[in-house]
């Protein structure tokens, strides 16, 4: 890290400090944003008419006295000047002011230029797709698109969290991906390699087209697809190849085992203060003196635990061993400490390979993508195998009629997914936690060599997590197959009309195994071997139909689309099985007709079938003033058939108004519009597809007698198992947006604003049914909130040259706020809670409040003495050192009431900064991500740093913070002692509530760009070699592991062990032949 640090230091001192002599011939390379050389520049001095045109390598060389001024101008880019002076060589990069007016989106349906958008719309670059290897490109969004949120993890092949301006729903946020015109919930199979361009539709204005499925935001992705020409087949090689350190910054320090000793004893002491009793030592490891000693074993089999190596009959437990070697453990104190974390932990290995053939003639093109992504996880046995290929092709079948597809075909192999709610360990308990939480004083492994039980007394129900991510992880594999893809016609009849009809879907299939082994050495022992398998198959289709036609009637410009579209969502089977005792202990001879008291399930799943009609009207006078109507009526199964269609209209506008004669004398001004919309858009993710069904099942408990039938004819009964809900609705979402584009000073700064508004009515939660339905029906969801979100997106790109044109930059901004409400729920109802941990139930989603709000007891220091317990409200559990609570509504007792909103998940502001630096052929690119203003709920400390919280194991350093009368409320936790009530970790309050803002150098890379007549030699056109950093530092107040908080979206922001994102060093190579 040293080495790295050091030499892009050298790197940046060397760029600017390198000053070059004067000669009177100036030579230089002129390039575009991307790097690539741009032929035909013309290169003149300033006010002659001398001059000359760069090569086809963007190469030039002129003669040029060194008071004169070099002038640099392309179609397409902002004419850039530089003053000669002692320059011999001038490489300039052009900026592609004009050029981005005409860039071409990919929108709903179709494609627009810059110039024509009047919703709020937002692009990805393909490059920065695949800055840092992942195996969901998803992780790359954060920071780069202002108003999209992205909450990541390290996992291998996790998915991220992402929500488009905000929450609309209280669940089902996703956005919906589209992916060469077809739609998706899942982008885990995407190459970075192997896509062109990468849309976010924000507003109603740019995704209400989309309807139904687009009040999360719409992400469009176009892959690359070949070039129409006679040129070569060109193939492209990008490789990179690295290792990820499991080391991050906010590793909780845990206590030795002699300090963990020392504590116990404390909290002896305390124990007996609080009940007025003699201290008394009755740890089964730390003898009963008042000063705590470690043993030499924790636990020999047969003969006990905390002995002493004389004490050990080592013949004795031999012999045991010898007979019965599962039941026998010889576990020595491991007095230096194990480090739970580094035991579970090791430098993992990423290797990414993505190859691309495009091409074409001028009847056709092609593109073939071959990926694979391997990506080892930091724990043990974790890890992502992902192999794919992408085949897309044009060709014309006659002057008026084309065809073509858009196919990929992905194989993933996950091996132990063990970051959490593993086949050992609770819901709210990662394998991370879980190490947290061992004694130090327990070894890896016991003196026999084997795995070291935690069978010794005093130390809890810990659970050896090497073994668990060992043994079950090693057979614990999910394989899954994916087909996605499309085929189309494109009918061109007359002139402006294109008509298009588009088939495709997507099939899977997938399947898994795992394998629990019998384990007898925990105190809570696993007394079986179990097995696990199971498969599913699902198949979603899409036929869309539009036809489009554009027209221009001397100023007027018009283009209308029309479509109409059947699909659905996904339909299959799945089947999943388990049981216990397998025939053999190897995962490879075992299925489910060898095993004992087999559990098996399945399901049938029928997908959600859509019907579509929509419409869009595009029309501008003069390219100055444009106008935008869209329109989409959908309809869909899960909803009744009085309530099953729903209509989504959007208007929008905008007006260049640097076309405008009073404006055009600004010299600083290049470009500005203003933009306008209004529109809705519709939720349905969050409701049952059956939901308007009432149910029944049959229960023994309800069986009956048939009149006449004999005693023992007993016909199972029927019952209400869910109440149907034939009238519930979409969930729509109304945005308003209002926003400008400006491009200024040459083309030297770009600024987009949108202030926006999302109100979203119509929610569907599943409220509690009143006791009279009976306690065995469950409810349907229905109708009954509203919710608020708001907010403004800033996106600056500032670029530009320094020393002579020989250094080029370029820095771009993104910045977004956002406030999130809930407005409204049903009548008579304020707020619902959130999931329940160890008891605590942190989270309240109620009226005024955002999602997932923290409500808890406000802490207001500790209990220095009995005279304060007296003179305080009554309080269940006070006692000295224990935790001080707020009577908030003044009542003189503390009870829930008093429970305050004090913080929330959700972000105020996040944004990130990319700086792109150019000296000849190096390269520098650093990019940060920050985000502002959200709070972590971290419920680790639960484990970690209270006594009481599974008493005896592993205790981090807080306990040296823990309360004594000298630190008072200066204390970092309460005083540490034994007893679990509300005043001490059995109540929800603020200590556990955290400030989560947080900068992240998300990467760091320095890149060489070898010289075009060198790489021709060996048979390349490009060849670039780049050495990056990632995620190296995070700069933040949170004590956990990582800031990245996600969850679902009714309680997230609760840290409960996860998955770090983890610093990682790479290597790459980008061919281009």
């Amino acid at each position: 890290m040293r080495k790295l640090i050091f030499k892009a230091t050298f790197l940046l001192l060397m760029i600017f400090s390198v000053v070059a002599y004067a000669q009177n011939t100036v030579s230089g390379t002129v390039v575009d944003s991307d790097g690539n050389p741009i032929p035909g520049v013309t290169v003149f001095i300033s006010g002659t008419s001398q001059g000359t045109t760069t090569d086809f390598d963007g190469n030039y060389s002129i003669s040029v006295e060194s008071d004169q001024t070099l002038v640099f101008s392309s179609l397409g880019f902002a004419t850039q000047s530089f003053n000669v002076g002692d320059n011999a060589s001038i490489n300039v990069s052009l900026v592609e002011a004009a050029e981005a007016l005409e860039e071409i989106i990919v929108t709903g349906y179709g494609t627009e230029t810059k110039r024509e958008t009047t919703g709020a719309i937002s692009t990805v670059k393909a490059r920065d797709l695949s800055v840092i290897p992942s195996g969901n490109i998803e992780q790359q969004f954060q920071g780069r698109i202002p108003g999209v949120t992205v909450i990541t993890n390290g996992a291998p092949g996790s998915t991220s969290q992402i929500r488009v301006r905000g929450f609309g729903s209280f669940g089902g946020n996703n956005p919906l991906y589209v992916v060469d015109g077809v739609q998706t919930t899942n982008i885990d199979y995407l190459a970075p390699s192997d896509i062109e361009s990468t849309t976010v539709l924000k507003d109603a204005a740019a995704a209400s087209i989309y309807g139904a499925r687009a009040a999360g935001g719409v992400i469009v992705f176009t892959t690359k697809q070949g070039e129409r020409s006679a040129k070569p087949t060109e193939i492209t090689i990008d490789y990179t190849t690295g290792m990820v350190d499991p080391n991050v910054s906010g590793s909780p320090e845990m206590l030795t085992p002699q300090e963990l000793a020392d504590y116990t004893h404390i909290a002896a002491v305390n124990n007996a203060a609080a009940n007025g009793t003699a201290v008394t030592y009755t740890h089964p490891q730390y003898g009963t003196a008042a000063q705590a000693t470690l043993p030499d074993y924790l636990f020999v089999s047969g003969q006990g635990s905390g002995l002493n190596t004389s004490q050990v009959d080592f013949a004795a437990v031999q012999a045991l061993y010898d007979a019965d070697p599962v039941s026998t453990f010889l576990i020595k104190t491991n007095k230096a400490g194990t480090k739970w974390y580094d035991a579970i932990t090791d430098t993992a290995f990423v290797q990414r390979l993505g190859i691309g053939f495009q091409g074409g003639s001028e009847k056709g093109r092609f593109y073939i993508g071959l990926s694979t992504f391997w990506n080892e996880g930091i724990l043990i046995n974790n890890e992502l195998r992902r192999h794919s290929l992408r085949v897309n092709s044009e060709y014309d079948i006659t002057p008026f009629l084309s065809v073509g597809n858009n196919t990929q075909v992905t194989y993933r192999q996950n091996k132990s997914t063990g970051a959490g709610g593993s086949i050992e360990s609770a819901d709210d308990e990662s394998q991370i936690l879980a190490a947290y939480r061992m004694a130090s004083a327990i070894p890896v492994y016991d003196e026999f060599g084997s795995f070291a039980s935690t069978k010794a007394q005093g130390f809890n129900n810990g659970r050896n997590p090497v073994r668990i991510l060992t043994n079950n992880g090693n057979n614990d594999n999910s394989w899954s197959l994916y087909a996605t893809g499309n085929v189309y016609f494109d009918f061109h009849p007359i002139e402006d009309l294109n008509i298009r009809t588009s088939i495709g879907g997507n099939v899977g299939l997938s399947n898994y195994v795992n394998y629990g082994y019998r384990y007898l050495g925990d105190s809570e022992p696993q007394n079986s071997n179990n097995f696990g398998e199971g498969s599913a198959h699902s198949t979603s289709w899409q036929w869309t139909n539009t036809a489009t036609y554009q027209k221009s009637f001397g100023n007027h410009n018009a283009k209308i689309l029309v479509g109409i579209e059947a699909l659905n969502t996904g339909y299959g089977r799945s089947l999943n099985a388990s049981g216990i005792n397998p025939f053999s202990m190897d995962v490879n001879y075992v299925n489910m007709s060898t095993v004992s008291n087999p559990v098996v399930n399945s399901n049938l799943f029928n997908g959600v079938q859509f019907y579509s009609q929509f419409g869009k009207l595009d029309y501008n006078f003069s390219e100055k003033y444009y106008l935008s109507a869209t329109y989409r009526r959908d309809g869909a199964s899960r909803f009744g058939s009085n309530t099953r269609y729903g209509t989504f209209p959007s208007f929008s506008a905008a007006w260049r108004a640097t076309d405008e004669p009073f404006l055009q004398g600004i010299a600083w001004l290049d470009e500005l519009k203003v933009r306008g919309g209004w529109g809705e858009m519709g939720n349905s993710n969050n409701v049952d597809p059956a939901n308007q069904f009432s149910l029944f099942g049959q229960s023994k408990a309800r069986s009956y007698y048939p009149i006449g039938g004999g005693n023992n004819g007993a016909t199972a009964g029927y019952f209400t198992s869910r109440i149907g809900n034939p009238d519930a609705k979409w969930e729509t979402s109304e945005t308003t947006n209002i926003g400008f584009d400006a491009t200024l000073f040459n083309g030297k700064l770009d600024v987009i604003v949108d202030v926006w508004n999302k109100e979203t009515k119509d929610l569907l939660y599943t409220l509690t049914l009143p006791g009279i339905s009976g306690n065995s029906a469950s409810a349907p969801a229905v109708n009954i909130a509203n919710m608020k979100n708001s907010g403004i997106d800033m996106s600056f790109v500032h670029r530009g040259s320094l020393s002579g044109g020989e250094l080029g930059y370029e820095v771009t901004l993104n910045a977004a706020t956002l406030k999130n409400e809930i407005v409204a729920l049903a009548p008579g109802i304020t707020y619902f809670s959130g999931n329940t941990y160890r008891g605590n139930q942190y989270v309240r989603n109620a009226i005024g409040q955002p999602l997932s709000s923290f409500y808890l007891y406000k802490t207001d220091g500790y209990f220095d003495n009995q005279a304060e317990i007296d003179a305080h409200a009554t309080q269940s559990g006070a006692g000295i050192g224990r935790f001080k609570y707020v009577d908030t509504n003044g009542d003189g007792a503390i009870t829930p009431d008093d429970r305050q909103f004090l913080g929330s998940p959700v972000p105020d502001f996040t944004g990130g900064m990319n700086l792109n630096l150019s000296y000849g052929k190096w390269s520098f690119n650093a990019y940060l991500y920050a985000s502002l203003g959200a709070e972590i709920l971290h419920h680790a400390k639960w484990y970690t740093g209270l006594f009481p919280s599974f008493e005896g194991a592993g205790k981090s350093v807080l306990a040296k913070q823990s309360w004594t009368p000298a630190l008072g409320d200066s204390a970092g936790a309460p005083i540490w002692e034994s007893a679990s009530n509300l005043s001490t970790n059995a109540g929800p309050n603020d200590w556990y509530m955290e400030d989560g803002s947080y900068l992240r150098i998300q990467n760091i890379s320095v890149n060489y760009d070898f010289d075009r007549s060198l790489v021709e030699k060996i048979g390349f056109k490009d060849l670039r070699v780049s050495l990056q950093a990632n995620n190296i530092a995070t700069f933040t107040k949170y004590s956990g592991q990582d800031p990245s908080i996600g969850g679902a979206d009714t309680s997230f922001g609760i840290d409960v062990g996860n998955y770090p994102v983890t610093p990682s060093y790479m290597l790459s190579i980008n061919i281009r032949k």
